[in-house]
């Protein structure tokens, strides 16, 4: 992770508020971790269609700018993130990761949203999608009779 220094000069870091040098060191950090995981990405198996061993290549990126992925078997885009916690959502991976632990140590609500630097209805939001995806691990839905 880049420290501030290696960020900002010094006089740019006087002008602004600590909270404000704060936000840009976690955004250049949050965005150098995407570009590290859009170029690790792997996938044994296409999540629309099924194919084993798909031929990928990149298609774009999303509007929360998180890269996109397009099989050559059946011709559709998908993010890169799918199937996963973090998918169809605008945090980083960084921000889940705190969640994780704020919920895991029983920080209130408000706390976890100061801690992650999101609105309290976004933390709410993303507590909610944490609690839910492991229930769904404890208590997996049966369609099979």
């Amino acid at each position: 992770m880049l420290q501030t220094n290696q960020i900002l000069t010094s006089s740019i870091r006087a002008e602004l508020y600590p909270f404000q040098v704060e936000k840009i060191t976690r955004q250049v950090n949050d965005f150098i971790l995407s570009n590290k995981e859009s170029e690790e990405c792997s996938f044994e198996i296409c999540p629309k269609c099924g194919a084993v061993h798909p031929r990928l290549t990149k298609a774009g990126f999303t509007t929360a700018g998180k890269q996109m992925l397009r099989c050559h078997e059946c011709g559709k885009r998908f993010v890169i993130n799918h199937g996963e916690l973090t998918y169809y959502s605008h945090q980083s991976q960084a921000k889940w990761d705190d969640l994780i632990l704020e919920t895991q140590n029983g920080n209130s609500m408000k706390e976890t949203a100061v801690k992650i630097n999101v609105h309290e209805t976004t933390a709410f939001r993303m507590r909610h999608k944490y609690l839910h995806s492991l229930e769904q691990t404890v208590y997996p839905l049966c369609t099979e009779r």
